[in-house]
């Protein structure tokens, strides 16, 4: 049939019916058999509706990663017998969700619900899952090192505001999260790293965003996700996360959906709840007990306030009162003394005016006395030496020397270049304003400056003849 369906598939399209039978028939001979198989059991949300329990079987290698994975179910009847045997070990928890068992087997296929196992019977004596040794493994080898409390230690703000959310954006954990908190009356300001939560990207994921939000300065770290299978939520019981949760010098939040059991993130973060819900009514139950705790400290202030208040305005009032009469009397006293001292005073300073003017007038007196005889002194001494100058003699000095400047000043403008200039000279600079008196300071293209009385000419100089050595020659 297999040959058929290759060689007329260009031709004829099938039923679905006709191809789930064709692999129900290529299983006939598997289905025959039965054989044991150990793998970790993850019970169904309805595994014992219907008297039947439904499951599924997966195996988990080392590091938690899922290899394999396929749905199960135990009758009615073998599962009572199952259940028996079971109590008769007691062992009545080995079916429960989260556990490793050893069971036997046998594969079969229906039309409609597709590829599955039936369980008939289990064995008893298998111990602990994969993921729940792997978690106790890494709970006991962080707590060897004595680092599962460190993020405990760690401080909590007052008053948390600044929230770092790591989860899947737009999730219904993110929702359920922030929700809560943004119908709450306070300003929470919510940095989100959108990680995923499980799946072989987690862990890098969760990490990268732990340090990524404590470089933000968030107040605490909150991870959270909705409700998944115990293989869902062991991606995080991973070493290297704990780690990264335990080094972070910020509190750090779980609510990653453990209903039962306790996780390695729920060992090691700083608190730990069910839901993403309960982590959030936390953060605002906390900023709720801190308001009340203020509007309580705050009533209690303004009714100390009050109380010393109106204690200081008794005593204030009271000592205002005597403040008031004693000094209307310190100020009556003053005021006599002040007359007192004003009349004293007025009395004194007129004597001593008086004083002062008659000592003035004696002093006026005698200066003017003074003045007197220095002045006819100096106009006696004006007059002898008057008497003793001869004015034409003065006279001719002063004409003499007047006529030896005018000498000089005309021999002065004679020098100078401009009456030179007037003359015909003319005076030569080169380029520096160097006056140049020689022949021997010129170069051979070199400009040079010529002064006239009424202008200047520039000129280069081609040819230098030097007069002294053709008379030498």
């Amino acid at each position: 049939m297999e040959s058929n369906i290759h060689g007329n598939s260009a031709n004829r399209v099938y039923q679905l019916k006709e191809i789930t039978s064709l692999i129900k028939e290529s299983l006939l001979d598997l289905s025959s058999q039965e054989f044991w198989i150990r793998a970790h059991l993850i019970a169904s949300r309805s595994a014992a509706s219907y008297r039947h329990y439904y499951c599924e079987l997966t195996d988990v290698d080392k590091q938690g990663n899922t290899v394999a994975q396929i749905r199960a179910v135990i009758w009615q009847s073998e599962y009572n017998q199952i259940l028996n045997k079971l109590r008769q070990v007691g062992m009545t928890d080995a079916l429960q969700d989260n556990s490793e068992v050893c069971v036997l087997c046998a594969v079969r296929y229906h039309e409609v619900y597709g590829l599955s196992l039936n369980i008939y019977d289990i064995d008893p004596s298998f111990g602990e899952s994969q993921i729940d040794l792997n978690r106790r493994q890494i709970i006991e080898k962080l707590s060897k090192e004595e680092v599962l409390k460190k993020n405990t230690e760690t401080y909590l703000t007052p008053a948390p505001l600044r929230i770092g959310l790591i989860t899947r954006k737009e999730s219904a954990a993110y929702n359920d999260f922030t929700k809560t908190l943004y119908n709450s009356p306070f300003s929470f300001q919510v940095v989100v790293a959108d990680c995923t939560m499980q799946g072989e990207n987690t862990k890098k994921e969760t990490v990268s965003a732990i340090k990524h939000l404590a470089k933000a300065k968030v107040d605490v770290i909150c991870i959270v996700r909705g409700g998944g299978s115990q293989l869902d939520l062991a991606w995080f019981d991973n070493e290297q996360i704990a780690r990264s949760v335990i080094n972070c010098r910020i509190p750090v939040w779980v609510g990653i959906g453990h209903e039962i059991d306790t996780g390695v993130m729920d060992v090691v973060a700083h608190s730990s709840f069910k839901t993403p819900t309960a982590v959030a009514e936390v953060l605002v139950n906390i900023l709720q007990e801190l308001m009340h705790r203020l509007e309580l400290a705050a009533e209690r202030l303004q009714n100390t306030v009050d109380w010393r208040m109106e204690l200081s305005g008794r005593e204030l009032s009271r000592k205002s009162q005597g403040s008031l009469n004693g000094f209307r009397k310190q100020y009556e006293l003053v005021l006599q003394q002040f007359a007192n001292s004003t009349l004293k005073i007025k009395t004194q300073f007129e004597d001593c005016f008086n004083d002062k003017k008659v000592n003035l007038n004696n002093k006026k007196q005698e200066l003017r006395h003074l003045c007197d005889l220095s002045l006819n002194s100096s106009s006696k001494r004006l007059t002898v030496t008057c008497s003793h100058i001869n004015l034409p003699r003065y006279l001719k000095i002063v004409f003499e020397r007047k006529m030896n400047l005018i000498n000089m000043e005309r021999q002065l403008k004679a020098v100078m270049p401009d009456w030179i200039l007037r003359k015909g000279y003319t005076i030569t600079r080169n380029l520096r304003s160097e006056i140049l008196r020689s022949i021997t300071q010129l170069q051979q293209d070199e400009p040079i400056e010529t002064q006239f009385t009424d202008g200047f000419a520039r000129s280069v100089v081609r040819k230098r003849e030097d007069t002294d050595n053709e008379t030498k020659n």
